[in-house]
């Protein structure tokens, strides 16, 4: 009896490995601190906080966006956390032509490994190596010291710190 408990007890751990091994790791959740620099002087604007979410439906979302339905909340700690918004990874499955890096330039960079975007509208946020120049297409560049950074529409680049 105490052999098949231990027999169990070795399938049991060892389907409970490699259903870990099988899980994606999740390198957006977390805080984000948006760091602005004036003047020399670097001050924190706002805190973001990503947390994982429940995928998309397949049956609610575009045809084209159901080759990733992984999804994220974000929240803005400026506005005490009421717009709580939905974002995604940029779409790249070349199989199906589609390739949201393209359009700023970073398909290369992403195709190597190097970096990964998720979309929440009206902004981006990227993650790299630290201490990395981004090249957005042959003229604009962007130093991010640590490896995150943010795009708003209207606004520009901002880096970000992961805590």
């Amino acid at each position: 009896m105490k052999n098949v408990f231990t027999v169990l007890l070795l399938i049991g751990l060892s389907g409970l490995m490699s259903a870990q091994k099988k899980a994606e790791k999740d390198i957006w959740s977390g805080t984000y601190m948006v760091n602005e620099m004036s003047n020399g002087v670097v001050t924190t604007t706002d805190t973001l906080v990503v947390v994982r979410m429940k995928d998309a439906d397949a049956e609610e979302v575009r045809d084209k966006e159901k080759s990733d339905l992984v999804r994220w909340s974000m929240i803005s700690k400026r506005d005490g956390g009421k717009d709580k918004i939905t974002v995604k990874r940029f779409l790249f499955d070349l199989a199906n032509d589609e390739d949201e890096y393209k359009e700023f330039g970073l398909t290369d960079m992403h195709k190597e490994g190097k970096i990964n975007c998720i979309d929440g509208g009206h902004f981006f946020i990227c993650q790299t190596a630290p201490d990395t120049t981004v090249a957005f297409g042959k003229e604009e560049t962007y130093f991010t010291k640590t490896g995150f950074f943010g795009v708003w529409l209207h606004y520009g680049v901002v880096e970000l710190q992961k805590k």
